[in-house]
């Protein structure tokens, strides 16, 4: 499968829907790390020098772990980071400890999900800045990426009547815009 058809792993202190498994410091009569064998739909289960790094689809959104490693006999514990993602990160716990005890998951919280309007902008955002600057320098020009990517019907002719229009002026926009996201921008998608 290649990369980027795979969901992304991303580190908790960058995004707060990662769920940080590990075992507990004693031996106890709580829950054991789990077999994710018969999960479903597991989209990304990596093995790294960190520990073991998993992405599970469930019906209301995905479930981001990593499982630290330890003692397979130590029972289940969750760290929780004490930031300002602090109630989002309980929020993710909560939603895993659901399904892991066979309830039904409620959705992901506000903003780990971007809405419909939302990924139509972000895909129209990575198609102007494809267009805006390629790797071998062949780059659109602002009107040509209104027109192709911003405005289908656009009125407005080039000249004089482009450079003062409202539409030129929003394509710039877009075009910082997706420039912005391309350097480093797209970290505040990730924290809600």
């Amino acid at each position: 499968m290649f990369a980027g058809t795979q969901p992304a792993l991303w580190h908790p202190e960058e995004v707060p829907a990662v769920l940080i498994l590990d075992t507990a410091p004693f031996a106890g009569t709580g829950l054991a790390l789990p077999d994710f064998a018969d999960w479903p739909g597991i989209l990304v289960d990596r093995v790294l020098e960190n520990g073991r790094h998993m992405v599970l689809a469930d019906g209301n959104g995905l479930h981001r772990l990593w499982l630290r490693s330890g003692p397979a006999d130590r029972s289940l514990a969750y760290m929780v980071i004490r930031d300002d993602a602090l109630v989002l990160r309980q929020a993710m716990v909560r939603r895993f400890e659901q399904r892991m005890t066979g309830s039904r998951a409620g959705r992901s919280p506000p903003g780990f999900c971007p809405t419909p309007f939302q990924r139509q902008r972000l895909s129209m955002l990575l198609d102007i800045l494809d267009a805006a600057g390629t790797r071998d320098g062949a780059a659109l020009t602002t009107y040509e990426i209104a027109r192709r990517h911003v405005y289908a019907r656009l009125q407005v002719g080039r000249g004089s009547g482009w450079k003062s229009s409202s539409q030129r002026r929003r394509t710039q926009r877009l075009i910082d815009e997706a420039r912005a996201l391309m350097e480093g921008g797209y970290r505040r998608l990730l924290r809600p």
